[in-house]
């Protein structure tokens, strides 16, 4: 099993989304209690309006991010949206020793289920149904990203219809479901996600903002509120 499947199997993990792929953000993030970090590549994040570019881009930074985390923590990797790496790359990737890969469903090339020695995660949007994501399971996706807020309620507060469309997806996967911070999660509404079955919040630039500005007092902020769950 992944590092991140263990931590899930046993407690509500804190992820964290570097907005940049920089080493001086992802230690920030490890020493404020982050228990995994995600890095990107071949991608615009909307949330935080950054370009990742490519593997041969991005490689350097991401090594050097690796160093920082890798020893600690588990790393995971999202390598692409629409564009993914081609073959060659992924190979250098495999042998980087990142812990888990999380694309989006639909940008999911078949043959990352069979990726060895990695976890699974895959984000469903919007448009998820139960028998999709019971279908996504059944490919071997070992844990499900809930990416499905509409981009027009970005950076919105979090509701109770929310939660309910959340626990519904946890219900209908039967694996761990993280929520990312499509809307402006506070640390005192975690012990809802908690309680609406959520076993992982990954915080990226919408709680987080840009750069390091906030990010150790932030991650801090939510690292304390998962320590006081009960």
């Amino acid at each position: 099993m992944s590092r991140i499947g263990e931590a899930l199997a046993s407690k509500f993990v804190l992820l964290v989304s570097l907005t940049r792929n920089d080493p001086h953000l992802a230690r920030i993030a490890l020493e404020n209690g982050a228990d995994a970090i995600k890095v990107h590549l071949n991608c615009a994040h909307f949330a935080s309006g950054t370009n990742f570019g490519s593997w041969e881009e991005e490689k350097e930074r991401v090594l050097e991010v690796a160093q920082v985390v890798q020893p600690h923590i588990p790393l995971g990797i999202v390598t692409g949206a629409e564009e993914v790496p081609p073959e060659a790359d992924l190979e250098d990737i495999g042998r980087q020793g990142f812990d888990f890969w999380d694309l989006f469903a639909n940008h999911l090339p078949p043959a990352y289920l069979d990726w060895p020695k990695m976890g699974r995660m895959a984000a469903v949007g919007p448009d998820w149904t139960p028998d999709f994501v019971r279908r996504l399971v059944g490919w071997g996706v070992e844990i499900i990203e809930s990416s499905i807020i509409p981009r027009s309620l970005y950076r919105t507060r979090l509701t109770a219809a929310d939660l309910c469309h959340y626990q519904h997806l946890v219900e209908s996967a039967g694996v761990p479901v993280i929520v990312p911070t499509q809307k402006r999660v506070t640390p005192k509404e975690v012990e809802y996600l908690k309680r609406a079955g959520v076993k992982g919040l990954a915080i990226g630039a919408v709680v987080t903002d840009l750069g390091d500005k906030f990010l150790g007092e932030r991650v801090r902020a939510f690292r304390e509120a998962i320590d006081a769950l009960k």
